[in-house]
C-alpha cells in the first residue's frame, strides 16, 4: 500500500519541476530562426523586436529600439532620404542577412558565453557561408543575446561588434 501512495507523490514531484531553462547554445540558435523567419531588414520594426525580445538583453534591446526611433526621426525629417538603420542585416556579417545558422560550439569568456555560429546565404551563387559570435549574458537564470561579434572577411562586411557600431551611430546628431 506505501507503494501506491508513494509513486503518485513522487510522479507529481517530477511534473511539477520546471523545465531547465535553454543552453547558451539554444538561445543563439533560436535567436537566429527568429531573425530569419521575420526576415529583419534594419532596424526591427516594433513586432519584431517584441519577438526578438525573449532573447535579448536590456541593453541590446534599448539599442534596437533607439535605433528604430532613429529611422522613424530621419526619414520624417528628410524623406527622399535613406534613414541609418533602414536596411541591412544588423545581426549579422553580411548585409543580405543569413537564411541558414547553425552553432557549431559554446565557450565560457568569463561570466559570458560565446557561440560561434555558421551563417549561410544561399541567395548567392555560389553559397556564402561565414562564422559570427554571439555574446550572451546571464538574466535572471536564462541567457540572452547581449552582443554579436562579426566575422565577415569580405571588403563590405559588417566589421567590429553590433553594439558599438550601434552606439556609434546613435552618439552622432541624426
Amino acid at each position: 500500500m506505501r507503494t501506491v501512495v508513494i509513486l503518485p507523490l513522487l510522479l507529481l514531484a517530477v511534473a511539477c519541476r520546471s523545465a531547465p531553462e535553454p543552453s547558451a547554445s539554444v538561445v543563439a540558435q533560436q535567436f537566429y530562426a527568429t531573425t530569419i523567419a521575420h526576415k529583419i531588414s534594419g532596424a526591427p520594426s516594433e513586432s519584431q523586436l517584441a519577438a526578438l525580445a525573449p532573447y535579448l538583453s536590456d541593453t541590446l534591446h534599448a539599442l534596437l529600439a533607439a535605433a528604430r526611433q532613429r529611422n522613424e526621426v530621419e526619414a520624417a525629417r528628410a524623406p527622399d532620404e535613406k534613414p541609418s538603420f533602414a536596411d541591412g542585416n544588423l545581426f549579422s556579417s553580411l548585409f543580405e542577412g543569413p537564411n541558414a545558422a547553425e552553432v557549431l560550439a559554446d565557450s565560457a569568456r568569463g561570466a559570458l558565453r560565446v557561440a560561434t555560429v555558421r551563417l549561410t546565404y544561399t541567395g548567392a551563387t555560389p553559397p556564402v557561408s561565414w562564422l559570427d559570435r554571439v555574446v550572451l549574458a546571464k538574466h535572471d537564470d536564462r541567457f540572452v543575446v547581449d552582443d554579436i561579434e562579426y566575422g565577415g572577411q569580405w571588403d563590405f562586411a559588417n566589421k567590429g561588434r553590433l553594439r558599438a557600431s550601434l552606439e556609434s551611430v546613435l552618439s552622432s546628431p541624426p
